[in-house]
């Protein structure tokens, strides 16, 4: 385990899936990421790649080979190698091998780079192409905040900042199948019922707060260049809640749609790098 300190923030993170395990604030002596109870879920803030969601019936055409891959991809469950650390940040690495060649057959370079100042956490991906030929993957974040208990969803909201064209995401089952553009998105109540056709997604959100009526601090999650984001609670339908946290997830990249050809490279939302090029992207996590 690897921890960053501050005056503020404690934050603890680990080798394997460069994941981060822990985010606390001394300000308000508070846990702010879930604690991975496995009796709910059993990760804290995984790293999505090379695909995000799932796949349809979790296989995919890749240059014309096909491949299998379990949801949200492998990175999550590999081995990071720290690169780089010092008091205030610390860079993970993963680097394609060949068992990461079994599942996605491209030549990469995954760097997580986390990075602690006042109050706030920063997080940095790049995805670099050492392949010769270009390369195609997606990416996406899934940390999850703690709320005060199951019961007392019904006091938290998310409050957004958006672009222009907000456009909202169905889902049917674990694909999509319908984007439709919505307007006037400045809150978003919440209640367990919210989340009984799995993920909230959006397009052209800039930052969204998770808020309670009942506390005057809250959390930021700042992802300006993000195309889309997921807003995830489990929903047991028997009891009528969700488990003891939201999960805010910046995303580059989109489950399957219902009627996906399973041509990789044609998926929506998909990223596309040139043999030599980086992707690079940020996003900050802030307790207000």
């Amino acid at each position: 385990m690897h921890i960053l300190e501050n005056s503020d923030l404690i934050i603890e993170s680990k080798n394997s899936g460069a994941e981060l395990t822990r985010i606390y604030s001394k300000k308000y002596n508070k846990e702010i990421l879930w604690n991975g109870d496995p009796s709910f879920w059993g990760r804290y803030s995984p790293i999505l790649f090379p695909i995000v969601g799932r796949l349809k019936d979790n296989e995919t055409y890749i240059e014309n080979k096909l491949y299998n891959m379990s949801q949200h991809g492998f990175a999550r469950d590999m081995e990071f190698e720290v690169i780089d650390e010092t008091d205030s940040f610390i860079t993970y690495k993963l680097q394609s091998n060949e068992e990461s060649k079994k599942l996605y057959p491209y030549a990469f370079e995954l760097l997580i780079k986390y990075t602690l100042e006042k109050g706030k956490l920063n997080i940095k991906w790049e995805v670099k192409n050492i392949d010769s030929r270009e390369i195609y993957f997606s990416i996406g974040a899934h940390p999850a905040f703690n709320i005060s208990s199951r019961e007392e969803l019904s006091n938290y909201y998310i409050e957004f900042k958006c672009k222009d064209n907000v456009n909202q995401i169905s889902l049917e089952g674990p694909y999509y199948n319908e984007i439709k553009s919505i307007s006037n998105l400045e809150t978003l109540e919440l209640n367990p019922k919210s989340f009984e056709k799995d993920a909230i997604i959006f397009t052209n959100i800039d930052e969204l707060s998770i808020k309670n009526k009942k506390e005057d601090n809250y959390i930021k999650v700042s992802f300006e260049a993000f195309p889309l984001v997921g807003i995830w609670s489990p929903y047991y339908k028997d009891e009528n809640l969700t488990a003891p946290f939201i999960c805010i997830e910046p995303w580059y990249g989109l489950a399957d749609s219902v009627n996906s050809d399973k041509i990789y490279k044609n998926k929506k939302f998909i990223n596309k790098l040139n043999v030599g090029e980086t992707f690079t992207t940020d996003y900050a996590i802030e307790i207000k």
